[in-house]
């Protein structure tokens, strides 16, 4: 026989004692700490993979450039000029850093000088996606400085990372002789202002090589030749990246933005991200003066690898 529970009597139902949430509490904390590596690890991987598929990119609009330009690399002065016609990317992004008391470059928040064809001479190959200069790892944001009103106030994304090799490229007569100022067609080859160690010091395959175009390669296949890469948020500023092979020194500094790893394209169009073996490449502020660097022992496999990925010595 069962017996019917008079209306309106139920059981009370008994919620959780102090004890069993803090046991819930301490299991979602020990899942959180036990997954939240793992999806850091995924999202450097995925960042990293982005930053490839940029640098390729970036390429690939080059050697495009080059295609239509009899066979020239597209010019890359010493002087981050925004002058039409003279840079294959303008713009000063230095600056911009959480805590880096120094100046914000003109164009540190400034795409839209990536999108002018007459002042980012790549720039019609790239298909209007500025966002292949400008490795996702890059912590920099900032105020919109650029020219377009209806993004005035706006906080956004720093503009590029990415520089280019200083012994690839073009130069105009004028800066090609005084170092300054632009006049004249860029066709002759770069100098490689920092190759020696000391500042154009260096002239194009004397002592080290430089490359003006793609049949330039004599003695060092494009493939080991680096032509873009990203560089230290600490250190950016033009769009060259001057390496000294002479002179075990680190002159501008690559990013160590995966993992003290770095994303890199190369003259013969294919892209890699390289790991740094050491901290040669590590800033934490602002880096040395260009003058200066940071010396290192000759031994030092980053800047062998960086040295031996920029130029061959000639003579």
């Amino acid at each position: 026989m069962f017996l019917v529970p008079p209306l309106g009597r139920h059981r009370a139902r008994r919620g959780f004692t102090l004890i069993e949430l803090l046991v819930v509490i301490a299991i979602i904390a020990i899942l959180g700490a036990l997954l939240l590596p793992a999806l850091a690890k995924a999202r450097g991987r995925a960042q990293a993979m982005t930053c490839m598929s940029n640098s390729k990119q970036l390429a690939t609009a080059v050697q495009m450039y080059t295609m239509d330009a009899n066979d020239l690399f597209p010019p890359n002065p010493d002087d981050a000029t925004t002058a039409a016609g003279y840079i294959w990317c303008a713009g000063n992004v230095g600056g911009g850093m959480p805590g880096d008391t120094r100046p914000i470059g003109a164009h540190t928040f400034d795409p839209d000088i990536l999108r002018d064809a007459s002042e980012t001479l790549i720039s019609p190959y790239i298909g209007g996606s500025v966002g292949i200069f400008k490795c996702p790892a890059d912590p920099r944001n900032g105020l919109y400085n650029g020219s377009n009103p209806a993004m005035s106030g706006r906080t956004v994304p720093a503009a590029r990372s990415v520089s280019m090799n200083q012994a690839v490229g073009t130069l105009d007569p004028q800066f090609n002789s005084t170092h300054s100022g632009h006049s004249g067609a860029p066709t002759i080859p770069t100098m490689g202002p920092w190759l020696t160690g000391n500042h154009y010091e260096n002239q194009h395959n004397n002592p080290w090589a430089t490359f003006g175009k793609s049949s330039d390669f004599q003695g060092i296949s494009p493939s080991q030749v680096f032509l873009t890469v990203d560089e230290s948020p600490w250190a950016i500023n033009g769009a060259g990246l001057a390496v000294s092979a002479g002179t075990a020194k680190i002159v501008d500094f690559p990013a160590t933005f995966h993992d003290n790893a770095c994303g890199f394209s190369f003259c013969d169009g294919h892209a890699e991200v390289h790991k740094w073996r050491g901290n040669t490449m590590q800033l934490n502020g602002p880096p040395p003066s260009g003058a200066t660097g940071r010396s290192v022992s000759a031994t030092d496999p980053d800047w062998n690898w960086l040295a031996t990925r920029t130029s061959i010595r000639v003579n």
